[in-house]
């Protein structure tokens, strides 16, 4: 599959240009980036990411400005700019450029999720990389998917029911019943395997926002 590597860029090329490096782009894949304004810093660090890019990979590189003073209007660009890349694997880095910037593109992947993306962010001081879990962006369209006796078999894993035999048991439910609820929390990365026979699961790190 095709990579679209979408960066966010402000005054500084470094965050990009790690970016660009880090992920080992190649022919045929495409790097955006996305900036508030071009303003004469913003051109100068495009332009040297471009001349960086064509000097060493057969890459497109291409410019989108979005206007971020009205919220709205910059999510609806970065929505339209996602369409395009629907079929790509997404590598979305919010690092650099205004925060107004990261954040209309981070609302944009929460109203419009994709199956195949990856969003990152790196610290100011370049000391770490902080990668977002894909699960969060889809908060919302996980939480609509969670019946009752979905999060009772979520409280139960929690405290402890880690089989199908005792979940079973203690919600007085079919074993065929508790493996397809197993299989629906494992797609919406509430629950991992932890073996597979017989099938022992636990809960994940994201099962703490939805149960508080």
């Amino acid at each position: 599959m095709r990579t679209a590597l979408i960066l966010t860029l402000g005054f500084d090329e470094k965050f990009c240009c790690r970016a660009i490096l880090r992920h080992g782009i190649k022919e045929g894949d495409k790097i955006i980036l996305i900036t508030a304004g071009l303003v004469e810093k913003v051109r100068k660090a495009y332009e040297w990411i471009k001349a960086f890019v064509e000097r060493s990979y057969d890459v497109e590189v291409q410019l989108v400005q979005i206007d971020v003073k009205t919220f709205t209007n910059g999510i609806q660009d970065v929505l339209k700019l996602l369409d395009k890349f629907k079929d790509y694997y997404l590598i979305v880095n919010l690092s650099g450029g205004m925060r107004a910037l990261a954040l209309t593109v981070l609302l944009a992947l929460m109203i419009k999720p994709m199956r195949n993306v990856r969003l990152e962010i790196e610290l100011e001081d370049f000391s770490g990389l902080i990668e977002i879990p894909q699960h969060l962006l889809r908060i919302h369209e996980i939480r609509q998917n969670l019946t009752e006796e979905k999060i009772e078999i979520l409280k139960l894993i929690a405290h402890g029911y880690k089989d199908v035999k005792s979940l079973s048991k203690a919600l007085k439910k079919d074993v065929s019943t508790i493996r397809r609820h197993i299989s629906s929390l494992e797609e919406l990365g509430l629950i991992e395997i932890e073996k597979r026979k017989p099938i022992k699961v636990k809960t994940t790190e994201l099962v703490n926002l939805i149960l508080g």
